[in-house]
């Protein structure tokens, strides 16, 4: 089914599904190369953490009521099956070291001092001091979800795996993107003469593919030509294939029907969004295409707007829900369908930027993200969506 001038909301989630559709095979990495990959399974912890029951203070294990006599310090490291505490003794611990059985609790080290060889209390404590002991299995046990599937791996999240007990871990393979620049008229050096246009999108896009979890494969540009675009858009050998440019209905925009001829059925055949009408989302075997249009604003805003749910599909994560922010001045809107506006961030509240129409870019690098304006306008004050910017 083509959903036709779709609402940037459908637009995201029909672009999601499809991705999901064609989720990349898994592979296995280790911790110190999981940074920003996707997690293919639920990740378990294969052991209680802590350990052992472990001192959450510096100070002293106690047993029974003091005075205490105190014995030798608790080394850092395994402890020993018969490391045994009797009522009456104590002895200096360190933060998350294990602590003997029959441990009661540990006395903060502000909290005592020792004078030959005994311990005594020298702060006022509660009638029923805490214990301060994190026990074995308070963080996870054996078999705890620890992580969720499609979740992307951050330090945190690494450092989550380790402390479980995990080595590596299963995670998506990145899926590869190529990307196609479409039109005559783009240059790729110098001041272009009249007429033509600089590419802003060979370097830019893979840039942004690659830090939503996606792996750029290269990018050609291609002249304003069927059997050129067709072409290009004949891939096999990747997941997604990005285009701008050819996707609205002129003479020599051939997006449309190169897709056809290959037999692409369409998903999203335009947007109720502006800028980024003209977007396309379709699907061919296991290829995905997501043809944006040749503005620079209306490109780099479908590429935020619908390349990321896409992309999240892929890799089988979620997509973040949008946000809000709330307007700082009036945004006037008078056309049918959703504005897309660029805006900084103020202590007023959101303020669109300047230079952002569907043609520029200067807006677009100032932003601190993407707000959307319904159709009517919004009035200072209004909260509306918002969306981060991948970059």
């Amino acid at each position: 089914m083509t959903v036709r001038r779709a609402d940037w909301r459908t637009a995201r989630s029909l672009a999601h599904e499809a991705g999901l559709e064609r989720r990349g095979p898994t592979e296995s990495v280790a911790l110190d190369a999981a940074a920003g990959r996707t997690l293919a399974d639920d990740l378990v912890a294969l052991a209680p953490v802590p350990g052992v029951d472990v001192s959450a203070m510096d100070g002293w294990a106690v047993a029974g009521d003091g005075p205490w006599t105190v014995g030798d310090p608790i080394v850092a490291g395994p402890r020993a099956d018969d490391d045994l505490l009797t009522p009456g003794s104590a002895r200096p611990v360190t933060t998350g070291s294990a602590v003997p059985d029959g441990t009661d609790r540990v006395l903060r080290s502000e909290s005592g001092r020792v004078d030959r060889d005994l311990l005594r209390v020298t702060a006022d404590e509660p009638v029923d001091p805490p214990r301060h002991v994190r026990p074995a299995g308070e963080e996870a046990r054996p078999g705890d979800l620890v992580v969720a599937a499609g979740a992307r791996l951050t330090p945190p999240r690494i450092a989550a795996a380790a402390l479980c007990g995990r080595d590596d871990v299963p995670v998506v393979v990145r899926p590869r993107v190529a990307l196609a620049v479409l039109g005559d008229e783009v240059v790729g050096r110098g001041v272009p003469a009249p007429g033509a246009v600089r590419d802003v999108f060979s370097v830019p896009v893979p840039e942004v593919l690659r830090a939503l979890g996606a792996e750029p494969v290269g990018g050609d540009r291609v002249p304003d030509d069927l059997d050129a675009t067709v072409q290009a858009l004949d891939r096999d050998d990747v997941a997604l294939v990005v285009t701008t440019g050819g996707t609205a209905h002129g003479p020599t925009d051939h997006v449309r029907t190169a897709l056809a001829r290959l037999g692409a059925d369409l998903v999203v055949d335009g947007t109720a969004m502006r800028p980024g009408q003209p977007l396309l989302v379709a699907r061919r075997g296991g290829t995905l295409y997501l043809c944006l249009p040749g503005n620079p604003m209306a490109a780099l805003v479908g590429l935020v707007v619908v390349g990321t749910p896409l992309v999240d599909g892929l890799l089988g994560r979620r997509p973040a829900p949008p946000g809000v922010v709330t307007l700082a001045v009036d945004v006037p809107h008078p056309r049918p369908g959703v504005l897309v506006q660029a805006y900084r961030a103020t202590a007023h509240g959101a303020v669109p930027c300047a230079r952002q129409s569907s043609a520029m870019l200067r807006g677009l690098a100032d932003a601190d993200g993407l707000l959307v304006v319904p159709e009517g306008g919004a009035g200072a004050g209004d909260v509306v969506p918002a969306l981060a910017l991948p970059w």
